[in-house]
């Protein structure tokens, strides 16, 4: 097997629709922040995540009953010990970064792009308004941040820790405050 290193920029395109490959993707980005990977409780939601996704897609579904109930009970056991929810419907591209400990929510029919972080204590999902959030690639949610509703955050923008955003978000700005507002264009 060939190794490879992480590139943020191809790590969409290599990891394709291949859920071992997004894992590997993960725990690659895992490793370039200085984790060891293995020791992150987020690294092993994603793992189930991603074992959830895939075994979601075979057929036929009887087959892969026990499985998928097994793979229930595990990611309700470490959503209780890390307060981390990734919900199976959930879309998350390759090269997630959780570096800490939840509690972090990701709702059913959300979607994030590849190469994103979530800080401790992110929630996506529900907001007052029907539908799920849309979330580019290079996006970095800092800690305590919400992206509520159905809003698209832009590619490579930076949600400031404690912002709510509600409404979307164009690529490479930053955004802060309650509810979140633009406070700077980031540099590519």
């Amino acid at each position: 097997m060939i190794a490879w290193t992480y590139d943020r920029e191809s790590v969409n395109e290599w990891a394709g629709d291949s859920q071992w490959r997004a894992f590997r993707a993960d725990l690659a980005r895992f490793r370039a922040h200085g984790y060891s990977g293995w020791g992150s409780e987020g690294l092993w939601m994603l793992a189930i995540h991603r074992a959830q996704v895939a075994v979601q897609r075979v057929s036929p579904r009887l087959l892969t009953l026990p499985l998928r109930v097994a793979l229930g009970v595990m990611r309700k056991l470490l959503t209780m010990i890390t307060h981390i929810s990734l919900h199976p419907s959930a879309h998350i591209g390759p090269g997630m970064l959780i570096p800490h400990v939840g509690p972090i929510q990701v709702a059913p029919g959300s979607s994030i792009g590849a190469d994103c972080s979530l800080h401790h204590v992110c929630t996506v999902g529900a907001g007052s308004r029907p539908g799920m959030p849309t979330i580019g690639d290079h996006v970095m949610m800092g800690a305590h941040s919400m992206v509520l509703g159905p809003v698209r955050v832009g590619a490579g923008a930076i949600v400031a820790a404690g912002a709510v955003v509600v409404k979307d978000v164009p690529p490479g700005v930053t955004v802060a405050g309650v509810p979140a507002k633009p406070v700077s264009a980031t540099a590519d």
